[in-house]
């Protein structure tokens, strides 16, 4: 009875809306305005800005401006209850304390978000999402891997990136098989959220436990075993109700960009210094990962020079870009150095020699025309994917030194010399047989010479308008942190002040002795992650960590679990949760996940027992 009337009064008294943290512990002693008209005002602000965050999608406001409209509002609130008690300089050094918190906060999440969408932007996470749409699966067995891949994902990426990967999956090859689709999204934020609690990586408040020092790098892996538990109790029950209805088969393709393999292995290296800036320098985390940061910026400098001014082809045609002099063809070059350099270029390409004859036809070019270099190389056929009968293109335009004229009754004015290449051309134009529906195509010829200066063939590159598009700012870093989720990182910032703020009125000193004291430590973190279904795990866990109670290592190791797995219970408990309602909208929703609530909270309850008895030696103080 006691836990039920303290879940209660957190979720209807003032008090309760407030265990969402602060700073009081650096600010000085904290005057206790609970029942001051200040303190109050400063609820209602809180109460009122919070109710408006899960109506986003309804009211079309995104959740961070009204927390941080009212965090400004308690702050002002703040200043005006400690001044009129004649005191300045306490609410000075309490909010300072909140925006350096933010600001490690802030660091931390901007490095990985900044990672997150350079990979997906080289197409890591496309290419994974298509090997699994076309393997021909059975349903059961995608409901398998998509929950596995959500598992091990999320302690890396971050839980949300990863249910939105393995949701389109299981949307993918679902097709319409609402009921599959239903329980695949479940498993897959279950898996997702279950995941991120054994990594500091994993969700935003194992982030906040690690940075604060409550739980070793290491010491998250305690849990691997109460949260995989968590996870694969629901998944084994719910796995009965999928049925033996067949996957939707895709033929979907897709392939990694340059420099996709490299910024996986720079991502790791970033991790790897963030845990060693704290764990061996006594440094903030957030340091390390802007040292990661500085990582990828030398990457996206390399793969910007290498994909935009200055390619490698370039050195085929004996050029650099806005540098014009005569092309030098490098005889002493096998055939082999030439068709590895080819076959390295991002773009279709294509090469023939004086006889007009294909010499190289690289992978890309493969994929735009569907023709194998097989077919191609040793003919004089290369015109045949473009047109349905035989015509000149451009590379032979370039090698037989045509006419200006002769261009323009090809190509119109969508043709010039090249400003790059001596004797070369670029051109555009929109090709019926290239695509579904056909593409508009810009292509760029030019000589190739030995080094007496003899013409010895032709090359040319094509590429599609949608993809130059494209390619204008996707190697740009900065553009890679424009992309940030920033009305996720001013959510937090309002949270956090928010928060920070109520506390320093001492209402988390209320709060922090109905649960830990009055309800006991492991009753009080049981309730943390039923309150984070319900509220968001982000101010609940900020708030028990400014609470700062007296608690084991096992507790403190118990409410990182619950915070992070807690979410599960319903659909808009985490932000998995709700990312998975928009994008499988009308088919995973509220009432669709509720009816699978008590099997995911028998996966809780399990989860917890597990942990207290796997890790009953680290309970006691």
């Amino acid at each position: 009875m006691k836990f039920f009337m303290t879940l209660l009064m957190l979720l209807v008294m003032p008090a309760a809306v407030l265990a969402s943290g602060g700073g009081q512990e650096a600010a000085g002693a904290v005057i206790d305005f609970t029942q001051s008209i200040y303190g109050y005002l400063g609820i209602a602000m809180f109460v009122l800005a919070y109710c408006l965050v899960p109506f986003e999608e309804v009211i079309h406001l995104r959740k961070s401006k009204p927390v941080i409209l009212a965090a400004g509002v308690i702050w002002v609130l703040v200043a005006l209850a400690y001044a009129k008690v004649g005191d300045t300089h306490t609410a000075h050094e309490a909010i300072k304390h909140g925006l350096l918190e933010y600001a490690e906060l802030f660091l931390f999440l901007l490095v990985a978000m900044t990672y997150i969408n350079s990979l997906e932007e080289r197409g890591v996470f496309q290419c994974l999402r298509a090997f699994l749409v076309s393997r021909g699966f059975t349903l059961v067995k995608i409901y398998w891997i998509t929950g596995v891949l959500a598992f091990f994902l999320s302690p890396i990426a971050d839980n949300l990136t990863t249910a939105l990967l393995m949701g389109a999956v299981a949307m993918a090859v679902g097709g319409d098989n609402k009921k599959f689709v239903v329980l695949a999204c479940i498993n897959i934020v279950v898996a997702a959220n279950a995941g991120g609690a054994f990594s500091p990586f994993g969700d935003i408040t194992t982030l906040m436990v690690w940075q604060k020092g409550k739980v070793n790098f290491i010491e998250f892996f305690d849990l691997f075993i109460p949260s995989a538990i968590n996870w694969l109790v629901p998944a084994f029950i719910m796995m009965f109700a999928i049925g033996k209805a067949e996957a939707k088969l895709s033929s979907e393709k897709a392939t990694m960009k340059y420099g996709a393999v490299a910024m996986m292995i720079f991502f790791l290296l970033t991790i790897m210094t963030a845990v060693s800036f704290h764990n061996f320098l006594g440094l903030p985390p957030a340091a390390g990962m802007m040292l990661g940061l500085g990582y990828l910026g030398f990457l996206s400098y390399h793969v910007k020079r290498r994909e935009g001014s200055i390619n490698k082809y370039d050195p085929i045609l004996g050029s650099q870009r806005y540098m014009p002099f005569k092309p030098i063809w490098a005889t002493e070059k096998s055939k082999k150095d030439i068709s590895s350099i080819m076959d390295s270029i991002p773009y279709p390409a294509m090469a023939i020699g004086t006889d007009g004859k294909v010499t190289h036809w690289n992978k890309p070019l493969e994929g735009l025309t569907g023709v194998s270099a097989e077919e191609r190389i040793g003919t004089d056929q290369h015109w045949s994917p473009f047109w349905p009968e035989k015509r000149k293109i451009l590379v032979d335009m370039v090698l037989e030194n045509a006419s200006q004229k002769e261009f323009e009754e090809n190509y119109g004015d969508k043709q010039r010399p090249s400003e790059v290449f001596e004797s070369g051309h670029r051109a555009a134009r929109f090709f019926p047989t290239i695509g579904k529906n056909g593409t508009n195509l810009v292509m760029t010829a030019a000589p190739v010479r030995d080094q007496n200066g003899k013409v010895i063939g032709a090359i040319e590159t094509i590429r599609d308008t949608e993809s130059i598009s494209s390619e204008q700012v996707q190697f740009d870093l900065m553009h890679r942190i424009a992309r940030a989720e920033w009305d996720t990182l001013l959510f937090f910032y309002g949270v956090i002040m928010c928060v920070g703020g109520l506390s320093q009125f001492g209402y988390l000193s209320l709060v922090s002795h109905q649960m830990y004291v009055q309800l006991g430590a492991t009753w009080a973190n049981v309730l943390v992650g039923v309150l984070s279904a319900i509220v968001d795990n982000i101010p609940v866990m900020f708030a028990v960590l400014t609470m700062n109670p007296e608690m084991s290592h096992g507790q403190w190791l118990l409410v990182t679990l619950t915070a992070g797995v807690g979410g599960s219970l319903l659909s808009i408990g985490s932000a998995a949760g709700v990312a998975l309602m928009g994008t499988a909208r009308g088919v995973y929703t509220f009432g669709a996940h509720l009816k699978w609530a008590p099997v995911i909270a028998l996966g809780y309850i399990l989860a917890i027992l597990s942990h207290l008895w796997i890790n009953s030696s680290l309970m006691h103080m």
